[in-house]
């Protein structure tokens, strides 16, 4: 099968052996991705298979849409290799001659993907003659750091963070019980508890023991799209909120609460995790509240 020129190995879908079928479909092999096809618009920003100047596609007009820059491609097939390959953060990519060549793109193209990727924590950038670019990490950090910039054109507040996570939160705590554990996994819970357990600090920052608890929580369910949103709405309140007040006399509650929650997950009491963790969440959401009210009417800040 051909899509304007590039040869697309296909296979067939029908009936059993011995059955006749007026229709068979024929659908791209998964295993065949030409750079072309997998990127779906042309060096130009055009999508494939359309007119270059109505835009239809098959005499069809296509439904109103932002044409993708090039950049964008680039940036797409950049983080494809990089699943594809399983390379890991801190793992050196192609020089920038290499990738110039590899994605048939011009240097400023290339730099400008390679720069929407450093923005999103994606990749970095390391300076000196061994430099380079160098894959990054898709966490809940990065994830929280674009969010507040949406959250907050949105005219969404602090208030309105604290009801998603009085709905997620518990979910996912849900989730984690749920999910089988190896002893990997109960020894990084239980790590998260220790840690909790000595004295309580003025401020809680994100980088401190009772919210790593929380990220354990998230990782415990094994499944990445709730560890990272979930993950970052409780970053956003820690940085945001947490941290402006003193939380020591919230400390022994939180302990108390996330020992709780913890012994329920293990037992593998879905029903049991999930309210204790809606519980705790109320608490918390309430003392904050009391140590510094207005806040939760502020619009959510880009930070």
């Amino acid at each position: 099968m051909k899509i304007k020129g590039v040869q697309v190995a296909t296979r067939r879908l029908g009936p059993p052996a011995g059955l006749e079928c007026p229709y068979v479909a024929e659908i791209p092999d998964p295993k065949r991705k030409p750079r072309t096809a997998r990127r779906g618009v042309k060096a130009r920003g055009r999508p494939i298979g359309t007119s270059k100047t109505t835009g239809v596609a098959g005499g069809r007009a296509l439904r109103s849409r932002r044409l993708v820059k090039t950049s964008e491609l680039i940036a797409r097939d950049i983080i494809l290799d990089i699943s594809e390959r399983d390379l890991k953060a801190g793992d050196l990519l192609a020089s920038e001659a290499a990738m110039m060549q590899d994605y048939e793109v011009g240097r400023s193209s290339l730099r400008e993907a390679l720069r929407l990727l450093e923005v999103q924590g994606l990749i970095q950038i390391r300076a000196g003659p061994n430099g380079g670019p160098v894959v990054g990490a898709a966490t809940a950090e990065n994830l929280a750091r674009m969010l507040t910039l949406f959250f907050g054109l949105a005219g969404a507040t602090y208030e309105d963070l604290t009801k998603v996570m009085l709905l997620i939160d518990p979910v996912v705590a849900e989730v984690a019980a749920s999910t089988p554990h190896s002893p990997e996994d109960i020894a990084l819970l239980e790590s998260s508890l220790e840690k909790a357990c000595g004295p309580p600090r003025p401020k809680q920052l994100r980088t401190e023991a009772l919210m790593d608890f929380h990220q354990v929580i998230g990782a415990l369910g094994q499944n990445s799209i709730w560890s990272l949103l979930a993950g970052a709405i409780n970053l956003i309140f820690a940085d945001h909120v947490i941290a402006a007040v003193d939380s020591r006399a919230f400390h022994a509650t939180a302990i108390e609460d996330h020992n709780q929650i913890a012994d329920a997950i293990l037992a593998g009491d879905v029903t049991l995790t999930k309210a204790r963790m809606k519980g705790h969440t109320e608490r918390m959401i309430e003392f904050y509240r009391s140590q510094n009210p207005s806040v939760f009417n502020r619009l959510i800040e880009w930070r």
